[in-house]
């Protein structure tokens, strides 16, 4: 997935320090470890809300491929 490599940023729920992962590992559940406090974390998505965006991210994307094609393609034709 194109967005798979996003960076997202959240506290700790432990020292609170700000912490930043990928899209990727937030989908997937990973565990990460935390730079203040050294602890673990997992990252949750419950109701699959990073997988929805990313659904909705790649539709959008190829959407707007085509509606560019199509401009290009409208734009060739009166030139």
């Amino acid at each position: 997935m194109l967005i798979d490599n996003a960076r997202i940023s959240a506290e700790c729920p432990k020292c609170k320090f700000q912490n930043t992962f990928t899209m990727k590992q937030t989908r997937l559940c990973d565990m990460i470890i935390c730079r203040g406090c050294k602890s673990n974390v997992r990252l949750d998505d419950p109701m699959n809300e990073c997988r929805n965006a990313a659904r909705r991210t790649e539709r959008a994307i190829a959407k707007l491929r085509g509606s560019l094609k199509n401009l290009n393609l409208t734009l060739k034709i009166k030139l």
